[in-house]
């Protein structure tokens, strides 16, 4: 599904690129507008990315059909859990994905506002810089397409019955 690859595979490389990026400007923070923060942003990019994959994996735990959890019922005891009980224990799974998976899926979102902030930061070039306008085009692109970003969180609004698992 959509979520198990922004969140298994996305990401993964995104946190890489996050960090990444930490790296370059952590080594020449000369080269760099305001180093400090930009390398602060981009670490709260990376954790708030690699948080989004753990809430996700956790969430997953809890993501089997109504079926999957009769067949295992029926392999523990004697198999004769009321049909009652295996129904609100799904209820209870559904309950428990929906809810750990909304906050991975809203970290996921924080995590790519804040990288394109923090690369925004990285474009903007210091006092000193060769490449002053080109820099400064890059990074107001890169603003623009956060913003857009943002605004589609803002506004994204899953489509009815997406969160139920059969």
């Amino acid at each position: 599904t959509a979520l198990k690859e922004a969140h298994f595979v996305a990401a993964p490389l995104l946190t890489a690129a996050a960090l990444s990026l930490a790296g370059v400007v952590a080594g020449a923070d000369d080269q760099f507008l305001l180093p400090g923060p930009t390398l602060i942003l981009l670490v709260i990019t990376a954790m708030t990315l690699i948080y989004s994959m753990q809430l996700s994996y956790n969430a997953r735990y809890y993501f089997y059909t109504f079926a999957d959890l009769e067949d295992w019922f029926k392999g523990v005891g004697d198999g004769s859990a009321p049909k009652s009980y295996v129904r609100a224990q799904h209820k209870l799974a559904q309950r428990m994905w929906r809810t750990r998976n909304a906050k991975a899926v809203a970290f996921y979102n924080l995590g790519t506002l804040l990288l394109g902030l923090g690369v925004t930061a990285s474009l903007a070039p210091p006092d000193c810089g060769k490449q002053t306008l080109c820099r400064w085009i890059a990074a107001g692109i890169v603003l623009t397409g956060s913003i857009a970003d943002a605004i589609w969180i803002l506004r994204m609004k899953p489509p009815a019955g997406a969160d139920e698992i059969p």
